[in-house]
């Protein structure tokens, strides 16, 4: 991170140099002053996350900083991280509303989950420092009632290196809407972690159980790796958790390094362009320069238009994957009806099942479907760029989005343009629908049914099965028709957008190397040997820049 911090800033001098912009470079390096690698606490209700917070923040039982024992219409997610100097705080409410706070205030404050997005706590705090590029997340508990909470561990997703699940050493059942947590960070190749709090209730069959939490786990987790540590907020004891979030600080220099040298990449393109251009062009006449101004139009003309071309291809690729992308979802709720009628039968809520039915779909579909549409069209573009040498300079891929990116599955640590998380973030929404409460334990109510056994219990199965072939999976799968072409849409307007901002920057960028070099025409010959002696000391420096990097 040092180094490419370094690296921006040279290239800012070089920059300012010729008078480019540095806006760009700026916005880096103000990212880069608060990046840090999310990592969220959750788990049920009173399974002892925010007491196992305190207990590793060094906060006693009586001064404590998080909150226990809370209302689910009260909690809301709580970051965490490392400051030095004075100690802040900020609520960030629903309405884009940035609110300062005491940090001694925040202790006496309540929140309201529906109004308030989540809380930050800047901490100059001993055992924060061990680990000062990560974020901790002290989110709202699992089987709350409160949908909202849901949305905001949804939330988290995209920008999250790893997650740290609590169970109570007196409670190591894994419930479903554990379960279905579990199953979706897999999917993404989120490392976990798994704490056992409340380790001084531990009774003599402890470790018999924390074995069957172990097998359990692996249903949904099959056989990823995960960390296990055991905690107890009434003895202090962190040590195993904080040796776990000392290694998350380890792996964050180079999650960091990784996303922000993406950004170096491309304003490095940017100002070697700029160079490149003016060394080639600067023993050129002003007729010459004109000429060359035209050929550089012309080639942006013909990039522009085969660019459209691409564009219109790709949309309309998306536009039958999201069509295949449903399809999917409504083939994975008609192979799992038999479990959800089963599950009606015996009187359990359905719900969170098929939530998790079209989440985990939409994620995997989207992967198999759209991650190579999405991998052809930048190699489609990035060649239809390179085909032009423009200006005699030779262009490598121009936006953001780059194809390593894609390859790596990378969805970036700040937010992300790519659509898997986006799309499997709105589906979740979609089944918070009033209308859909009926299609849970008290379905068979609705039918006047209970538990009856005989013919009784098939009539009953089979009124059960046109409930969800009739109302139920149709009203699913008009919302998630509706909810993944609007994500698609947006995410398609985002790329398509990051990518003509990037066009249009070099072109600019080359632009304003023939007019400057028309400016400095009537220069003397010593003035235009200097120009070209300072362009190749530059050039040759970004380029040993590339290479360190």
């Amino acid at each position: 991170m040092e180094k490419i911090r370094q690296a921006l800033q040279e290239i800012m001098e070089i920059n300012a140099a010729y008078e480019l912009s540095n806006e760009a470079i700026q916005k880096t390096l103000d990212e880069m002053e608060t990046a840090k690698v999310c990592t969220p606490i959750i788990g049920k209700f009173s399974s002892g996350k925010s007491a196992m917070a305190n207990a590793l923040l060094g906060y006693t039982r009586a001064r404590k900083l998080l909150k226990e024992d809370i209302t689910p219409e009260t909690a809301v997610p709580t970051e965490i991280v490392y400051q030095e100097g004075i100690e802040t705080g900020v609520i960030y409410w629903n309405d884009g509303r940035e609110e300062p706070i005491e940090v001694g205030d925040y202790r006496e404050r309540e929140l309201a989950a529906d109004k308030v997005r989540a809380v930050r706590l800047k901490l100059k705090n001993s055992t924060l420092e061990a680990f000062p590029d990560v974020m901790l997340v002290d989110m709202p508990g699992f089987e709350s009632g409160c949908e909202i909470h849901n949305r905001a561990i949804d939330g988290y997703l995209p920008q999250s290196l790893a997650y740290i699940i609590t169970f109570a050493a007196d409670d190591m059942t894994v419930r479903e809407s554990i379960g279905t947590i579990l199953k979706e960070l897999c999917l993404h190749n989120m490392p976990l972690c798994v704490v056992i709090t409340k380790c001084d209730k531990k009774n003599e069959g402890f470790e018999e159980s924390l074995e069957h939490l172990k097998q359990s786990l692996k249903r949904y987790i099959g056989n990823q790796s995960v960390t296990y540590c055991q905690t107890s907020s009434r003895d202090g004891n962190v040590e195993e958790l904080k040796r776990f979030l000392v290694g998350i600080q380890h792996q964050s220099q180079g999650i960091l390094a990784d996303h922000f040298r993406q950004n170096l990449s491309a304003v490095l393109e940017t100002t070697e362009s700029y160079l490149d251009l003016s060394l080639k062009k600067r023993d050129l006449s002003e007729s010459e320069l004109e000429e060359e101004e035209e050929r550089l139009e012309k080639q942006f003309q013909r990039i522009d238009a085969d660019y459209q071309k691409e564009r219109e291809t790709f949309e309309e690729e998306v536009e039958d994957c999201t069509e295949e992308i449903v399809a999917d979802v409504e083939a994975a709720l008609r192979a799992d009806e038999g479990t959800l009628i089963s599950m009606a039968m015996s009187q359990r809520d359905i719900k969170d099942r098929i939530n998790s039915v079209v989440r985990n779909t939409i994620t995997t579909s989207s992967e198999r479907r759209l991650r190579p549409k999405v991998e052809k069209y930048q190699k489609r573009v990035a060649r239809c760029i390179r085909g032009e040498d423009i200006g005699e300079i030779p262009v490598s891929g121009v936006f953001s989005l780059g194809t390593e990116d894609v390859s790596n599955g990378n969805s970036g640590m700040q937010g992300s343009n790519f659509v898997f998380p986006v799309l499997a973030a709105v589906a979740g929404a979609l089944l918070q629908l009033p209308p859909l409460a009926i299609i849970g334990a008290g379905l068979l109510a609705f039918f006047g049914l209970g538990n009856k056994g005989g013919q009784k219990q098939e009539d009953a199965r089979e009124q059960v099965r046109s409930k969800l072939q009739g109302e139920v999976f149709p009203q699913v799968m008009q919302e998630v028709e509706r909810n993944v072409k609007r994500a698609a849409g947006e995410w398609l307007e985002q790329v398509n957008t990051a990518i003509a901002e990037e066009v249009e920057n070099k072109k600019m960028t080359l632009e304003k190397a023939l007019a400057d070099l028309k400016a400095r025409i009537s220069d003397e010959a010593a003035e235009r040997e200097a120009l070209g002696a300072s362009l190749e000391r530059d050039l040759e420096r970004i380029g040993e820049i590339r290479n360190d990097l």
